[in-house]
């Protein structure tokens, strides 16, 4: 479906923001100050045998969000995620990027989502995903 405005593919419905990967020299003292400050889980990790480097995964709620912040040392990981409702949504993401002319830059199974990147005018790496429903352990979310 496109709009008449634009003739682009109709916008995905975003569910919202849902977690943020920063960088860090070392992910998991950086995941300690967020637990120990604000009460989040540490929810998985990796250490430097990581091909992309050390991890560590948290979130508030577990149940809910598999992570909502990934700590990395690798800087090319540093990211933002929008979470869309369904598969179709992720789609029609997908769709509107690439009629955009935006190139994506990768697109992974993580086991608990699908996901694409893709980088906005700025350089800043940008993540749309839809959750599986399946649950693993990270770092592999």
């Amino acid at each position: 479906m496109t709009t008449k405005k634009t003739g682009r593919p109709t916008a995905p419905r975003i569910v919202g923001l849902r977690h943020v990967g920063m960088v860090a020299e070392n992910p998991a003292a950086l995941a300690r100050f967020y637990e120990d400050v604000l009460g989040l889980q540490v929810v998985g990790g990796s250490g430097e045998e990581n091909p992309f480097g050390a991890t560590a995964f948290l979130s508030s709620d577990p149940a809910e969000e598999s992570h909502q912040i990934a700590i990395f040392t690798n800087p090319a990981l540093r990211h933002i995620a929008f979470k869309v409702g369904t598969l179709a949504d992720l789609r029609a993401a997908y769709t509107r990027i690439v009629d955009m002319g935006l190139p994506i830059k990768m697109a992974f199974n993580h086991g608990v989502s699908l996901a694409f990147y893709f980088e906005d005018p700025e350089g800043n790496l940008v993540e749309v995903y839809w959750p599986t429903g399946m649950a693993f352990d990270q770092p592999y979310g």
